[in-house]
C-alpha cells in the first residue's frame, strides 16, 4: 500500500534547496541595480514570488520526465521514488499555475517577458522532443542564461531598466553556475549515459569536463575581478583550487568538493548581505534535514 501523501511532500516535490539560488541571484541583481538591502519593494517581492512559483513548476516537471535517471543516480527524488505519482504532480503543477497567473499580470510588461522566456528554457529543457537537458552545451548553456543571466535580470529589473551594464554585472554568475553544473554532470554519468542521455559530462567525460569547468571558474574570477563583484569573487576564489584540482586528474573527490564548498559558500555571502535570506535558507535545510532523514534515513543535504 502506498504510503499517505504529507504536505511536507508536496512542499520538498518543488525541491526548495535549489529555489534558494535562485532566490540569491534574483536579489543580487536587485542589489546590484541600487536597492535597498534591508527593504524590497512591493514590485520586487511580488516578481520573487511569481519567479518561485514558475520555477517550481518547472522543478516538478524535470522530476516528471526525469524519473529513470533520477532513480539510477539516486538522488531520492519524490517522483523517481513513487511517493508522489505523476498524476498527482500535475496536479500541484495545475494548483501553483493557477496562483502563479494571476499575479503575474500584475506585473509590467518587460518583467513578464523575462519570466517568459525563463520559462520557456526551462520547458525546452527539460522536455521531449528537444529535451536540452539531454544535448552537450545546450544543458549548461541553459542553466548559465537561466540562473546566472535571466534571475539576475529578473532582480535588477524590479528597479531599474535593462540595460548593457546589466549584462556585464550577470557575467561572474554566468560563468560559475556553468562551471558548477558542469560537474554535476560528471557525477552524472554513468545514469545519464544508461538513458541515453548525451550530456555535457557525458559527451567530455570524467577528465575533458572538469578541465573546462576549471576554465570557467578562471573566467568567472577575472571578470569578478575586472568589476569589482566580491560577493562572486570570494565564493570562486575559495572554491578555485579544488576546480583545478579535479581539472588535473578528473579526481571525483575533487569534483565532489568544487560544488559543495562553492555553491554553499556563495550562499553564505549572499545570505551575510540580506540577514533574512540566510535565515529563511538555514530554515529550509533543517527541515529538509528533518525530512530526509525521516523519509529516507539519509542525511541531505551534506557538505
Amino acid at each position: 500500500m502506498r504510503e499517505k501523501i504529507s504536505v511536507w511532500d508536496y512542499i520538498f516535490l518543488a525541491r526548495p534547496i535549489l529555489l534558494i539560488p535562485v532566490w540569491a541571484f534574483f536579489l543580487l541583481g536587485y542589489l546590484k541595480s541600487g536597492g535597498n538591502r534591508f527593504c524590497l519593494p512591493n514590485q520586487t517581492i511580488l516578481t520573487l514570488i511569481v519567479v518561485t512559483l514558475f520555477t517550481a513548476i518547472l522543478y516538478i516537471i524535470n522530476q516528471i520526465f526525469d524519473q529513470k535517471s533520477d532513480a539510477i543516480n539516486r538522488k531520492h527524488l519524490l517522483i523517481a521514488e513513487k511517493i508522489i505519482p505523476p498524476r498527482i504532480a500535475c496536479l500541484e503543477i495545475i494548483f501553483l499555475a493557477i496562483i502563479a497567473f494571476p499575479l503575474s499580470i500584475r506585473l509590467p510588461a518587460h518583467i513578464i517577458i523575462f519570466i517568459i522566456l525563463s520559462f520557456l528554457l526551462g520547458i525546452l529543457y527539460s522536455l521531449p522532443p528537444l529535451k536540452l537537458k539531454a544535448v552537450p552545451f545546450a544543458d549548461f548553456l541553459i542553466n548559465g542564461i537561466g540562473y546566472g543571466f535571466l534571475n539576475f535580470s529578473l532582480g535588477y529589473l524590479t528597479n531599474a531598466q535593462f540595460s548593457p551594464r546589466t549584462i556585464l554585472l550577470s557575467l561572474p554568475y554566468f560563468f560559475a553556475v556553468i562551471a558548477i553544473f558542469i560537474n554535476t554532470t560528471v557525477l552524472d554519468i554513468d545514469g545519464d549515459r544508461e538513458c541515453g542521455y548525451l550530456t555535457t559530462g557525458v559527451f567530455l567525460g570524467r577528465k575533458n569536463s572538469p578541465r573546462f569547468a576549471s576554465l570557467l571558474i578562471i573566467a568567472c574570477i577575472i571578470i569578478a575581478i575586472v568589476i569589482k563583484d566580491y560577493i562572486c569573487l570570494i565564493p570562486a576564489l575559495v572554491s578555485s583550487p579544488l576546480f583545478l584540482l579535479a581539472g588535473v586528474d578528473g579526481n571525483e573527490n575533487y569534483i565532489k568538493l568544487s560544488i559543495r564548498i562553492g555553491g554553499p559558500l556563495f550562499i553564505l555571502v549572499v545570505g551575510i548581505v540580506f540577514p533574512y535570506f540566510l535565515i529563511l535558507s538555514i530554515l529550509i535545510l533543517i527541515f529538509l534535514r528533518i525530512y530526509y532523514k525521516k523519509k529516507f534515513g539519509i542525511v541531505y543535504p551534506s557538505l
